[in-house]
């Protein structure tokens, strides 16, 4: 039977592959989609102007959030030094596209690291400090979230932002991953990617850091996961239960197709299945307090 929560570590190319279905199966554009977050940076300066802005992105992709963030910044800061932390080449080869082509992002000073983040924190010995420290969408593939949280917060300036974006587990999408984990998982859920923006709160919560909170929702078009024999459908189930080759396991199959089907929506005969997307910005020092 094949594992639930374990996609990422199966094969690499299976999650790119299936990544890519789920990002275009969005019901908004990618451009829309990572232009929300724009909003979400927080709107103070960050350090003494002069002085560079310090932005650590974990697992970056190809640039899209990062590139709405950066933009952000740089409308109250006039230079801005990025540390990139992306362990695929094909992502990293895109984002440095992005950033050679975006002639906005020119005030950006790229430092590109193709690590995951466990060998970045294991290597990095450097005293940085950083006055943003994000991770959108990336937390579900780290192997221990809470020592990449720890590392993060312990890399944010005084004064500085952590900001996460994590799935909602209030989110049909989020119960999804917790139904197919109620009834299929195995050992402990924080080992696998089965991980939800609860899970980032909770821990905060117990080191007593203070954040806030807010939500965007999205449908997901997951028409093609009920087509028998699509590619499309069978790399989509295989993102949105985050477990290798699905389809080929009737049981798990058939139990993510009826969660699927019996909380999603109709529109346009198409099935709209509903993700709610968690943004958690903790900050540090007086301006948490």
């Amino acid at each position: 039977m094949a594992q639930v929560g374990t996609l990422v570590k199966h094969s690499l190319s299976r999650y790119l592959a299936s990544f890519r279905e789920f990002a275009a199966a969005f019901e908004v554009s990618r451009e829309h989609y990572s232009l929300s977050y724009e909003e979400k940076v927080p709107d103070s300066v960050l350090c003494d102007a002069g002085t560079d802005v310090r932005v650590l992105g974990i697992g970056s992709g190809t640039g899209d959030m990062d590139r709405s963030i950066l933009k952000k910044l740089l409308q109250r800061h006039t230079s801005v030094y990025n540390r990139v932390v992306e362990p695929s080449e094909e992502m990293i080869a895109k984002y440095k596209t992005l950033a050679r082509e975006d002639k906005s992002l020119g005030a950006v000073k790229f430092d590109w690291r193709q690590q995951t983040a466990e060998e970045y924190f294991l290597q990095t010995k450097e005293d940085t400090k950083f006055h943003l420290v994000h991770a959108v969408h990336v937390l579900y593939n780290v192997d221990d979230i809470h020592a990449t949280l720890r590392n993060m917060w312990d890399q944010v300036a005084d004064g500085g932002f952590m900001m996460v974006a994590m799935e909602s587990e209030k989110s049909e999408l989020g119960k999804l991953y917790h139904k197919m984990w109620d009834d299929f998982g195995q050992g402990d859920r924080l080992k696998t990617s089965i991980r939800t923006s609860g899970d980032v709160r909770q821990w905060l919560d117990g080191k007593g850091i203070s954040y806030v909170t807010s939500e965007d929702e999205i449908n997901l078009d997951v028409t093609e996961c009920f087509k028998e024999g699509s590619k499309t459908g069978e790399l989509l189930l295989d993102f949105v239960t985050y477990t290798p080759f699905v389809s080929d396991v009737p049981e798990i199959r058939s139990t993510a197709l009826e969660h699927i089907r019996c909380k999603s929506s109709m529109v346009d005969n198409k099935i709209m299945f509903q993700t709610i997307d968690e943004i958690i910005v903790a900050f540090k020092g007086d301006q948490g307090k």
